[in-house]
Parts: C-alpha cells; sequence; structure tokens
C-alpha cells in the first residue's frame, strides 16, 4: 500500500522541525561568537581610566568587561592600573587553564579571608576560595550582589543564574556579548 498525501504531512512536518532545529545554532548571534575566539584578555587604558577587554583570535576587542577606577585598595599597593594588570593576567591564567575556553566558567561572589571577593568557578555548585579569586570588592562599592547584577545588566542575554542562594554569571555569555555587533 502506498502511503497518501495526508498519511505523510505529520512526518514531513517531523521532518521540516528537524531541518529547522539543526540550522537553528546558524542563525543566533550568539553562535557566531562561540567562546573558541577568544585569544586573550588585555588591560587597556584610555584617558587616564584602566580596563580589562578579551580580544579574539581575529583581532576584535570586546567593550570593557571590567573598568578600573576605585581608588579604594590604592593605600595598600593596589592603584587602579595594578588591578587591572593582575585581574587581566587572572583572566588569562583561568583562560589558559580552561583549554582556552571559556565554556562552563561562571563568575560569583563570596567571601575570602573575610573579604568580599568576585571569583571563577565551573559549577554553579561551588563557590570562592583562595585559588580561584579574581578580584577583592571595596566595602564602599556595591553589595556583592549588586556587582554581579551590574556585570549581567550590561549586556543583553546575560541573566543571573542563581544556585543555593548565591548569583552566578556564565562568563562566555557575558563575554561574548561585550563584542560589538
Amino acid at each position: 500500500m502506498r502511503p497518501t498525501r495526508d498519511s505523510m504531512k505529520p512526518v514531513l512536518k517531523w521532518a521540516i522541525a528537524a531541518l529547522a532545529a539543526l540550522q537553528l545554532p546558524l542563525l543566533t548571534p550568539s553562535a557566531a561568537r562561540a567562546d573558541e575566539t577568544i585569544n586573550s584578555f588585555e588591560c587597556r587604558t584610555s584617558d587616564g581610566v584602566n580596563f580589562t577587554v578579551a580580544l579574539s583570535n581575529g583581532g576584535e576587542e570586546s567593550d570593557p568587561i571590567i573598568v578600573w577606577t576605585s581608588d579604594a585598595f590604592t593605600r595598600a599597593g593596589y592603584p587602579p592600573a595594578r588591578r587591572c594588570e593582575d585581574v587581566t593576567e587572572r583572566f588569562n591564567t583561568l583562560l589558559r587553564d580552561n583549554g582556552n575556553s571559556l565554556e562552563r566558567l561562571y563568575l560569583t561572589v563570596g567571601r575570602v579571608n573575610r573579604q568580599s571577593v568576585v571569583c571563577a568557578v565551573n559549577s554553579t555548585r561551588l563557590g570562592c576560595n583562595a585559588e580561584n579569586v579574581l578580584f577583592t570588592l571595596s566595602n564602599s562599592q556595591q553589595t556583592p550582589n549588586e556587582v554581579m547584577a551590574s556585570l549581567s545588566a550590561r549586556t543583553t542575554g546575560t541573566s543571573i543564574q542563581e544556585s543555593g542562594g548565591m548569583p552566578y554569571v556564565n562568563l562566555q555569555q557575558l563575554v561574548n556579548n561585550l563584542f560589538q555587533r
């Protein structure tokens, strides 16, 4: 018995849906900015302001990830320029240690040595410790949760994920969204 046109409609619908699903990643903007294109992070200075950016393999520069303006740590020997250099190097180490990829990396906040810090983890079940700190937050700055909210709010499509009451920002998504479109 030969299939009729009506009996083939459900199969055809599924085939079209499957084909469309396979093509969707090719059409989304974030797919064009996969993290394997991130080559490194650099500390830059413009008009006396220091900031950390990501660089793609093609030499494209992202918008600033962090702008270093607080003088809160200057008396301790960490003016904004030094913090920019030190933290940028931590981002590069993080990138190298994760196989030159930002995949499955998250920024979160916590306390280390009685100080509020931003750190990088590879699971939303992990927290900050002395080994994964990226930078210390000033007591006069925003609360740690406000810092996380401002990181995710600066870019479209990046959201804060909460796990166990702790905020997490997907680092790959954050960096990818900071490239000019």
